[in-house]
């Protein structure tokens, strides 16, 4: 967290950028009656609307990993980590510049719950 927060602390406008988007899709990320595919479509349209000095940010993209559901029961849908990290890029196509920090992040998770890594 403090590595974080120093980052952004070198880049106030990213940081802003990334806060307000934050903002902005918190009502629907947190809406218990907002389907996945509205999550979803939600979280791409931030993303594809951050600006690519904010967007290049590893920081930021490390921010946007922890946003993607990755429970068990969804971690459950897919055979392995390459299948899960080709299904999250193909609703969040951007992401494809991070794919090894995001295939990390699903094998972390898959391995907390036990499934095929």
């Amino acid at each position: 967290m403090m590595r974080w927060a120093m980052a952004m602390a070198r880049h106030p406008k990213e940081a802003q950028e990334f806060s307000l988007a934050l903002q902005a899709i918190q009502p629907i990320m947190t809406d218990s009656n907002a389907s996945r595919e509205e999550k979803r479509n939600t979280l791409n349209m931030m993303v594809n609307e951050l600006s690519d000095s904010t967007f290049k940010m590893k920081p930021i993209a490390e921010q946007i990993l922890t946003i993607i559901n990755m429970k068990e029961d969804v971690c459950k849908e897919y055979a392995d980590s390459e299948a899960q990290t080709d299904g999250i890029l193909e609703w969040l196509p951007r992401m494809k510049e991070y794919r090894g920090l995001l295939l990390e992040e699903v094998q972390r998770h898959r391995k907390q719950y036990g499934l095929k890594v």
